[in-house]
């Protein structure tokens, strides 16, 4: 029973984040048709995952008082509200403001995700890789579907989206179960300090070790390389090359079939025959390269090719670590760990996004410098992590 309704919510789960992703294309040239200024695609980014970072360890411990499916549902339709905002913007204040309603509430949909899959699942590395494989294939999906849509015109993909988002969040209300009995619920009762995103912060002593706090910093640093390279590219092709959102969404294409095939494939390897607490770091190094890469040839077919193939490789980065920071924690503290590893990996989309935006007109490929050395920062940090993990269990 549960393993189908899991099924049922990784389905679910792929039409939202395919929907979650049709902005994503067609926001390059919302910019540049609104006359807005350049350093939008970042900033804006940025302004969503500073709300995110600051209210995802709130989602966290609401997570374990309430069921994840109602806090998705209506974390749903608080994200839509958000994009209806954005798509409709014809300012940067609006732009910000939009991103920024959104982000209060897409931290609560993909911290109550994770925990939906931690509190059923009965294999937690293997459900944990399908659900990054799912968000990121199906992330892929909607890059391609929404450059589609954007071709006809930016509001096409913005309706098509809202319509969506809300749509999977009345279906994970109403087919996903109630994980309720399958968690630990705190002893202390939910009160109104709880609702400060800052208070859940003071939560982190509770189950904070110096494990987790250098998995946490791996995770925020490498998150500074992904959203820096990942926002910078959306927008260069549009500005250097003159692509189209179509061309844009061919590429993600291309990334869904490979991330799909290295997922279903390198990534399960990695849960079950390596140790995962060393085997990201040869996942961060490849990062590290790919990046590297671009800066010393700028080549555009190249440019193009190592992000198809960079994109594939970086999200096996992501199941390993959320299962590294799922087996730090325990029955009462799984809810707050997710949460805040959402936190830091949004905290790393700040910096990330709003760097690459501010510093791309000073220099077009100064973001991919910014990616690379957070690449680099963050396969240093992964071996002092390892050192002091196999000291601990030494």
């Amino acid at each position: 029973m549960r393993k189908n309704r899991l099924l049922v919510f990784f389905v679910i789960t792929f039409v939202f984040n395919m929907a979650a992703s049709f902005a994503h294309p067609v926001t390059p040239t919302l910019i540049v048709e609104r006359n807005l200024d350049s350093s939008m695609f970042g900033v804006a980014f940025a302004a969503m995952m500073t709300m995110n970072f600051l209210f995802s360890p709130f989602w966290g411990r609401l997570c374990s008082y309430v069921s994840t499916k109602k806090i998705i549902f209506l974390c749903s339709l608080g994200y839509s509200v958000g994009q209806i905002i954005f798509g409709t913007a014809m300012s940067e204040l609006q732009v910000v403001g939009g991103r920024m309603f959104a982000g209060i509430f897409t931290g609560g949909v993909y911290t109550a995700m994770a925990n939906h899959v931690i509190n059923l699942t009965d294999d937690r590395g293997r459900d944990l890789v399908w659900l990054t494989t799912i968000q990121n294939v199906s992330s892929a999906v909607g890059f391609f579907v929404g450059g589609m849509l954007g071709i006809f015109s930016v509001g096409t993909a913005f309706t098509a989206q809202v319509i969506l988002l809300s749509l999977s969040g009345l279906l994970y209300l109403l087919l996903c179960i109630d994980d309720t009995a399958y968690k630990t619920r705190p002893d202390t009762p939910l009160n109104v300090k709880d609702v400060n995103p800052f208070a859940a912060f003071a939560a982190v002593r509770t189950f904070i070790t110096p494990a987790l706090a250098l998995l946490f910093v791996i995770v925020a640093v490498s998150a500074v390389g992904q959203n820096s390279y990942e926002q910078c590219f959306n927008y260069y092709i549009k500005d250097q090359y003159g692509m189209t959102s179509a061309y844009n969404g061919i590429f993600k294409a291309a990334i869904a079939v490979l991330t799909l095939l290295l997922n279903s494939t390198v990534s399960l390897w990695l849960q079950r025959k390596t140790d995962i607490n060393r085997s990201f770091i040869f996942i961060l190094a490849a990062c590290t390269v790919l990046t590297g890469s671009v800066l010393v040839n700028h080549s555009q077919i190249l440019f193009i090719a190592v992000y198809i193939i960079y994109s594939s490789v970086m999200v096996l980065r992501l199941p390993l670590l959320q299962t590294m920071a799922a087996n730090q924690s325990n029955e009462r503290t799984s809810n707050e760990v997710m949460g805040f590893y959402q936190s830091m990996n949004s905290l790393g989309g700040i910096f990330g996004a709003l760097f690459a935006g501010l510093i791309y007109a000073s220099g077009p490929m100064r973001p991919f410098i910014l990616a690379f050395a957070a690449f680099l920062a963050s396969t240093l940090i992964g071996f002092i992590y390892y050192g002091h993990n196999r000291k601990s269990r030494a």
